[in-house]
């Protein structure tokens, strides 16, 4: 049996249902993030959903068409082929979910997560690539690939120069333009993290303060208070994660811990009297159980674990 034909109408009812329940800013991600994690078939049918109704934005004219005809001469092959039925129950679906006619739909947003242990690649147009860890969420506003939001995790951008095109992205409190480099992106409840491989950013608080950011140059922000500082970084190590390794330059323990909250799939808390004492190093994530441990040893930390939850305190 193949993974399309095990996507069965009650999967992609649900499906349905997190792409809409997503797009709302009390959106229960945690909730959405232990659904992904119950079955591989529910990341399969949440992507299905995700690409029809991308597809349905991108053929709107066709679509008219094809609701205006009287009868099936009318229906071009290419229309009818291996997606009518998304085209007739998901994209029908979805037009019901966002309380609207389906064939004057505005462009929605397209959202792109991962589950723990899972990573994605995402070929967006104009030039734009995307990496996601695990447990990271991507919003791509209105459709449009130059506008985007990371609601969690830490992504790796590679984006083709041009200079016609302005990349904008929106992390917690932070706004990062760009027109063509590559980068790494890191938000967690305490900072925001940007590092660059090549090229250069421009990193925005709500302030409306910029701070230009080179090749093997970091920034890291706290959440907040809009205080962020400048530092440099090997080139090679920016999105390590994607070659096994979670490489910190100075990075705080509230990065870091967050970093493992995601690859271990644990709640972790950080005493707030350490939570900003900097950490240089590398750790090999493997399955994400050893992290906690391993970092343990290098920071001199103590931690306490009840169930899911873990306490980071200082070493007594």
């Amino acid at each position: 049996m193949t993974a399309r034909s095990e996507i069965d109408e009650r999967l992609l009812d649900e499906a349905l249902a997190w792409h809409h329940a997503l797009k709302h800013d009390d959106a229960d991600w945690d909730a959405y993030t232990r659904w992904l994690d119950a079955d591989p078939l529910h990341g399969k049918a949440f992507d299905e959903v995700t690409l029809t109704d991308r597809i349905v934005d991108e053929r709107i004219d066709d679509l008219k068409i094809l609701r205006a005809a009287p009868g099936p001469e009318r229906v071009d092959s290419h229309m009818i082929s291996r997606r009518r039925w998304l085209y007739g129950s998901v994209a029908a679906a979805l037009a019901l979910a966002v309380g609207i006619p389906m064939f004057w739909s505005q462009h929605q947003d397209v959202v792109y997560a991962t589950a723990r242990g899972e990573t994605k690649h995402i070929a967006l147009s104009q030039g734009i690539s995307v990496d996601l860890s695990p447990s990271s969420r991507l919003v791509v506003n209105g459709g449009d690939p130059t506008n985007l939001e990371l609601a969690q995790g830490d992504v790796f951008f590679a984006v083709d120069h041009d200079p016609n095109r302005v990349l904008s992205i929106k992390a917690g409190e932070y706004a990062i333009r760009d027109i063509g480099t590559a980068f790494g992106l890191n938000l967690s409840p305490e900072a925001v993290a940007v590092a660059v491989a090549e090229g250069h950013v421009s990193v925005a608080s709500e302030s409306g303060k910029a701070t230009r950011v080179s090749a093997g140059q970091q920034l890291i922000a706290q959440r907040g208070n809009h205080s962020a500082q400048v530092s440099p970084v090997l080139v090679g190590d920016v999105g390590s994660w994607r070659q096994g390794r979670l490489v910190y330059n100075d990075a705080p323990l509230s990065i870091i811990a967050a970093d493992i909250a995601r690859y271990s799939g644990k709640t972790i808390a950080v005493d707030p009297a350490i939570s900003n004492r900097p950490f240089s190093g590398v750790l090999a994530i493997g399955d994400g159980s050893k992290l906690l441990a391993n970092l343990s040893d290098l920071m001199a930390l103590s931690y306490e674990e009840q169930g899911n939850s873990v306490r980071i305190s200082a070493a007594r």
